[in-house]
């Protein structure tokens, strides 16, 4: 198999982590992790970050760059050095939103790519906010403009050739979202 990026976008709560906690059951859990880097057991799959059990959040958004920075500045070492070992490497976070040089730098370390954009209704993601921090903070209208964002970047990918796929994750099930996701790759067999 080609060695392969996939980027996983969306905003808060259109359920970017659920889906790589998914993507790593799918593929026999977690191998390893040394922080910057998931592996999974089977299927030669890895992940940008690290994902720990029971926790909400992991991925891209818990890399650290050179300097402290966000983890997209850094975000380029760790798929080349992924894909050394792995087959596939899965990039989810909130910082995965734009289009620009850390992310395209990234992406191209790889010969395949795919950007997999998670979105829903605002009804939808304000009562999965309320749901997660008890209450709808006050950053709900910036919720609804970083899906803007994503959707914009999307477009942006798909100009430059790269293939994206989109799903409501407010109509759409994590398995088949999974399913559907590993299908594109080629790997709909894969476990």
């Amino acid at each position: 198999m080609e060695k392969t990026c996939v980027f996983v976008t969306g905003t808060n709560c259109t359920g970017k982590s659920t889906l790589a906690r998914a993507l790593i059951a799918r593929f026999g859990g977690t191998a390893e992790c040394d922080g910057r880097i998931t592996f999974c057991r089977e299927g030669g799959v890895s992940l940008a970050g690290r994902y720990r059990e029971g926790g909400r959040f992991g991925g891209v958004d818990g890399l650290r760059g050179p300097k402290g920075s966000s983890g997209t500045s850094g975000l380029a070492e760790v798929v080349e050095r992924a894909l050394r070992r792995a087959d596939v490497i899965f990039c989810e976070g909130s910082y995965m939103n734009t289009f620009g040089l850390n992310l395209t730098n990234a992406m191209f370390k790889a010969r395949r790519h795919l950007v997999v954009v998670l979105y829903a209704d605002a009804s939808t993601i304000a009562s999965r906010l309320v749901a997660r921090a008890g209450r709808l903070k006050g950053g709900f209208a910036q919720t609804l403009n970083k899906q803007r964002q994503c959707l914009v970047a999307a477009r942006k990918w798909a100009s430059i050739g790269v293939r994206v796929v989109m799903f409501d994750t407010a109509n759409e099930a994590v398995p088949d979202i999974v399913r559907r996701t590993l299908e594109v790759l080629g790997l709909e067999g894969a476990r």
